[in-house]
């Protein structure tokens, strides 16, 4: 099995994955990689737990499908991914899903972030929301050139979330982080006052996590 076919079978297993841990609806999000100069991404509306590697659509960086299975379209949401690829030359993989804490906060327009979890300042620091825009345009990424920065997710305002990193494996991981985070977030609110991190002890979580990070990546991708 060759660099894409693996690819392909991962990307299915990603997003059968999100589907299991409900993440996704059925015909929910989406979930790419590049491999060279290669995009491999889901169909559109195509049945999560029957989406097959056979299915898997590639296309080049300018959005040329070069691959098109019978019976198979490419999500609507293709050129958001291409555009985090063209933003971010070290991202090798994009996950999108309406998982339903993260998507919460972003139909409220409200960044997830806290001084309250050391996780958050550890793992994401903040994941900002990007300026709502029509789901399949490219209204829907044109404000991701003023979040991306060099973190590892955004929110896509009244939408869903957009994680990314150097592989697919680590791309869900930070789907699945926000999300718990997310959760967690709403749950301390409602039960009572979050007690604040110092600020000097923030700052100090955030320097180390940044360099467990890059760290762990670095490992990961060997």
């Amino acid at each position: 099995m060759n660099r894409i076919e693996e690819t392909k079978a991962k990307i299915v297993e990603i997003i059968q994955r999100e589907y299991r841990n409900g993440m996704v609806n059925m015909f929910e999000g989406n979930v790419s990689a590049r491999v060279g100069d290669t995009i491999l991404i889901t169909p559109s509306q195509v049945a999560k737990d029957a989406t097959t590697p056979e299915m898997i659509i590639e296309m080049d960086l300018e959005g040329n499908i070069t691959h098109l299975p019978e019976g198979m379209k490419p999500s609507s949401e293709s050129k958001m991914h291409l555009e985090v690829y063209r933003l971010r030359k070290d991202v090798q993989a994009v996950v999108h899903n309406h998982s339903i804490y993260a998507t919460a906060f972003a139909m409220n327009n409200m960044p997830i972030e806290t001084k309250a979890l050391t996780e958050v300042n550890m793992t994401l620091g903040v994941v900002p929301v990007c300026a709502y825009g029509t789901p399949g345009t490219e209204r829907i990424y044109a404000d991701l050139k003023n979040k991306i920065g060099n973190g590892n997710a955004v929110l896509l305002a009244n939408h869903g979330l957009l994680t990314y990193g150097p592989n697919l494996e680590i791309a869900y991981s930070f789907a699945e982080g926000v999300e718990k985070i997310a959760q967690t977030i709403t749950i301390a609110g409602r039960i009572g006052e979050p007690s604040n991190i110092p600020d000097e002890e923030i700052e100090g979580l955030r320097q180390y996590g940044s360099m467990a990070r890059d760290k762990a990546i670095a490992e990961a991708l060997k």
